[in-house]
């Protein structure tokens, strides 16, 4: 009797934390002087890696539509998004990776990877992200989904950053 009401009492506290836990929205880490790698370069003693952590953990992916690498409004608001983290720690280096869907040639793809990666790199320039830039192409060679339909294409078409001291 006593362990039917222990797991009743179990299985009340899990629901109650994921609906709490399930309720709580993506939350940006601003920009604090107190707080190490998030306030700009500290003096004295090197980033920690929690600090690459904290920033990488809040960035989000670019996405694209097919065959092209200009900045949707959605993709626009995302990298808005990003650059506010970034300039938050203006101490770190960026790599800004662009991926192509499986389609199209090995040289096309690696092109257009290259021109996906410099359009979020001069967008946030625009948005003044002092941080140091730089760009990669992976073509269609590291697919974030491997399928082989739509749905599967849309997630490949990115922009990833990596963030590295």
């Amino acid at each position: 009797m006593r362990c039917r009401y222990l797991k009743q009492g179990t299985i009340t506290f899990l629901a109650i934390a994921v609906i709490i836990v399930g309720g709580c929205g993506p939350k940006i880490l601003r920009p604090d002087p107190g707080v190490p790698g998030m306030g700009g370069p500290r003096v004295g003693g090197p980033l920690v890696e929690q600090d690459l952590q904290a920033v990488q953990v809040n960035l989000r992916v670019v996405y694209f539509d097919y065959d092209q690498y200009n900045l949707t409004p959605e993709a626009q608001a995302t990298a808005n998004y990003n650059a506010e983290i970034l300039k938050g720690a203006p101490h770190l280096a960026v790599l800004i990776e662009g991926h192509c869907d499986q389609r199209g040639t090995d040289e096309y793809n690696l092109a257009l990877g290259e021109k996906r990666a410099r359009a979020v790199a001069e967008y946030l320039t625009t948005l003044g992200v002092p941080n140091r830039l730089s760009t990669v192409s992976y073509g269609s060679e590291l697919p974030a989904d491997p399928g082989h339909n739509e749905s599967a294409w849309a997630k490949n078409r990115r922009a990833q950053m990596r963030v590295s001291r």
